[in-house]
């Protein structure tokens, strides 16, 4: 039986210009500007916070009511646009300095270690080779790779299928990570590197209700998020792996 541990990238693995508020409400602001602009609805946004659940709702309308060719527009265009934001971030990023030594303890323990983003092959790229991750990813599924992003389990399930493997965690910074994780049943290891500002029960904050309807098995009956599990810091992860092997009597390939 294999295992697999598949990472979100930005601020999980590297801290990025994304750890900033005020870039966030920003490109989300942009983002709905952008949508409306390429003939999405400003209905269907409405109510809507996240930039990733906004992509979502506008790749559905797209699918039912765009033609090819104003379909081959939009998505020329937003990709242009996600470019300027992706590309800045990869050369504003920094390494945080567990996430190597982490990848090579999992490495050493067995364990298949896979990519799920919401950003490009490009970023990734840039990113990888910026600290020289490349050799400690077996999958690497980015936003080309899938008609739907992360909280859509999509980019997780081929992940899994690519990985070959039975069991799986996933490890990310955010929501749409724990929920994507949630909705296909595999433990999820939140990074709360600030706990005292956000608490597990604050991440279904402003999410639509058709989001949390989808994953409503995972939410408790007080409201809360059921995340597996909170770490702090990546070094805690290796820990966390083997603790739950011995639980569930289950060993890794070597």
């Amino acid at each position: 039986m294999a295992l697999a541990v598949i990472f979100d990238l930005e601020e999980t693995l590297i801290q990025t210009p994304w750890s900033n508020r005020q870039h966030v409400l920003e490109f989300r602001a942009n983002t709905r500007q952008q949508l409306v602009k390429l003939g999405i609805p400003a209905t269907l946004l409405e109510g809507i916070e996240r930039a990733t659940i906004m992509r979502n709702k506008a790749s559905d309308y797209v699918e039912q009511h765009f033609s090819k060719a104003e379909t081959v527009k939009f998505n020329r265009e937003m990709e242009k646009f996600l470019c300027h934001y992706e590309q800045d971030s990869a050369n504003q990023s920094k390494l945080f300095f567990q996430t190597i030594p982490m990848l090579k303890t999992l490495r050493e323990m067995g364990a298949r270690i896979g990519l799920v983003t919401n950003t490009s092959k490009k970023t990734v790229k840039t990113i990888f080779q910026k600290y020289h991750l490349e050799n400690y990813f077996d999958v690497i599924v980015t936003r080309e790779d899938v008609e739907k992003l992360k909280p859509d389990p999509e980019g997780i399930l081929l992940a899994i299928k690519k990985l070959g493997v039975t069991r799986s965690f996933m490890v990310g910074d955010l929501a749409v990570d724990v929920l994507a994780a949630k909705s296909v049943n595999i433990p999820a290891i939140l990074v709360s590197r600030y706990p005292e500002k956000s608490k597990p029960q604050d991440l279904l904050k402003n999410l639509p209700a058709e989001v949390l309807e989808k994953t409503r098995r995972s939410i408790t009956e007080t409201g809360s998020l059921q995340v597996d599990y909170v770490v702090q810091s990546l070094a805690e992860i290796p820990a966390i792996i083997q603790a739950d092997e011995r639980k569930n009597h289950y060993t890794p390939d070597k």
